[in-house]
């Protein structure tokens, strides 16, 4: 009975290993984990042109395509969309619920402490859109905290919030949404005066025809923030212990913008030269250092 008692309580004891080996993290990195189970896991939330989902469920834009790319450089052809609101972007990541973000975000110290990015591969300057005629002569963020009437709708999230708030502008005239989709409605239902945006979105949605009665405030005066003009530098996101499938994005990422192709996706979606080329000269860990 006393040997028996003692096999029970070993066999339990070795079962209790086995179940907290199990439990312990996965030491392999993701890009090993990728190509393992044969495809990524790649978020992106809806903001032509950076990305967005076509009407037959393909992933597009300069952040997917880029990313498509680049992967299938790494040797991993095929990848699983989700699209998501921006402000789940990171916790997403950051939760493992996908292995890489895709959505062209902003690179900036503060992101920069949550997760890792691969080096920035568009740049973009500021916008407003506002009604037909800009009725209430917005043209800086300075003029709509001057106007006690304005109010501005930001995404959650987003690097523009970080500059409305610098600027002083109250949370009571700031109204928050999660989907690009639904700005264009806030400021032509008046709910809002105006929409922060970039440069290149704001363009290739008054091109594209989808919304009537905006326009981009022009001239528009580029946000100063800590004494810089804001120009805003993107590309995709990893979490922040995946520094070697950084490296090598990077590395790959390096070898396909002297391609062809490479300017292709620019041209395609709108980017201007000058774009890439701000780009290009800047590196990831630059602006996480505050450069």
């Amino acid at each position: 009975m006393k040997l028996k008692s003692v096999s029970i309580a070993v066999s339990a004891l070795v079962l209790g290993v086995v179940a907290s080996l199990a439990t312990l993290p996965v030491q392999a990195g993701t890009l090993d984990d990728i190509r393992a189970r044969g495809f990524a896991r790649a978020a992106i939330h809806n903001e032509p042109p950076y990305a967005f989902m076509t009407p037959d469920g393909t992933a597009a834009g300069v952040g997917p395509e880029v990313m498509t790319a680049v992967l299938k450089r790494l040797g991993v052809e095929q990848i699983d969309w989700v699209v998501t609101p921006f402000s789940t972007l990171i916790p997403g990541l950051k939760a493992g619920r996908w292995d890489v973000v895709a959505a062209q975000q902003s690179i900036f110290p503060e992101r920069c402490q949550q997760v890792n990015f691969g080096n920035p591969t568009s740049t973009a300057a500021e916008a407003l859109l506002v009604k037909a005629g800009n009725p209430k002569k917005l043209h800086s963020y300075d003029d709509i905290k001057n106007d006690p009437t304005a109010k501005v709708a930001v995404p959650t999230g987003s690097v523009q919030l970080k500059y409305l708030k610098a600027y002083g502008i109250p949370d009571d005239r700031i109204v928050l949404f999660s989907n690009h989709a639904d700005a264009p409605e806030l400021v032509l239902s008046g709910r809002v005066d105006a929409y922060t945006i970039e440069d290149a979105a704001a363009d290739l949605l008054l091109r594209s025809g989808r919304v009537k009665g905006l326009e981009v405030a022009d001239p528009f005066k580029i946000p100063v923030v800590d004494g810089k003009e804001v120009i805003s530098y993107a590309g995709a996101t990893f979490k922040k212990e995946d520094t070697d499938f950084v490296e090598a994005f990077n590395k790959e990422l390096g070898a396909f913008e002297k391609t062809p192709d490479f300017a292709a996706i620019m041209d395609k979606n709108g980017l201007r030269p000058i774009s890439a080329k701000r780009a290009l000269a800047m590196t990831a860990a630059e602006r996480c250092a505050g450069k």
